[in-house]
């Protein structure tokens, strides 16, 4: 290890800003029905649905486990329920179609979701890790995340309970069909 490889609350921040990119941009194509647009909008709603799911499964395997046993389980379950409402917007989502009026009125309840959920993540649970955990550890807990984003499933799966172990023994199958579905379909590949 050395010091300079990013801790996990710095990783997942980083994760933070990035979907916070995605969403301002999304919020600049909101309100149109140019075919482009709307294909950028659906391009952009895929790409970060791929990048929460994989953050969300990494959190809700190697984070929230340690978070609820040794810093704070109230913390974890707040924001696994969170997760899980995420996950149901997500669904919705990849159900619309992008022309679709309600397609716009999902994609700003995704947005209220996450941003709610990291400002709770980042002014609560990410203060209370650095507190509980010496810097060696939690550049431990990145290496696992980063481990776990490699292989995780990339579409929301909402009847899936967020729990650590369910994820860890579901999530290789689940991952394995995502990944075959998204190949198939081209979904995450387009330019964005």
């Amino acid at each position: 290890m050395t010091e300079t490889q990013r801790d996990v609350v710095e990783l997942l921040s980083a994760d933070h800003r990035e979907f916070d990119r995605i969403f301002r941009e999304l919020e600049q194509l909101m309100g149109s029905t140019d075919p482009d647009v709307l294909a950028r909008k659906r391009a952009l709603v895929d790409e970060v649905s791929i990048g929460l799911v994989k953050h969300s499964v990494a959190e809700e395997t190697q984070v929230y486990p340690r978070v609820q046993k040794e810093v704070d389980a109230e913390e974890a379950e707040r924001s696994k329920h969170e997760h899980d409402s995420a996950e149901q917007t997500m669904k919705q989502l990849e159900r619309l179609d992008p022309a679709d009026e309600r397609y716009d009125v999902e994609i700003r309840t995704l947005i209220h979701e996450i941003r709610t959920h990291v400002e709770h993540e980042e002014s609560r649970m990410f203060t209370e890790l650095r507190a509980s955990f010496d810097r060696a550890e939690l550049v431990r807990m990145a290496e696992a995340v980063e481990r776990v984003k490699k292989i995780a499933p990339t579409r929301p799966h909402p009847m899936t309970p967020n729990e650590g172990v369910v994820r860890t023994v579901v999530g290789p199958v689940a991952a394995l069909v995502d990944h075959l579905r998204d190949a198939v379909s081209g979904r995450g590949k387009q330019d964005t």
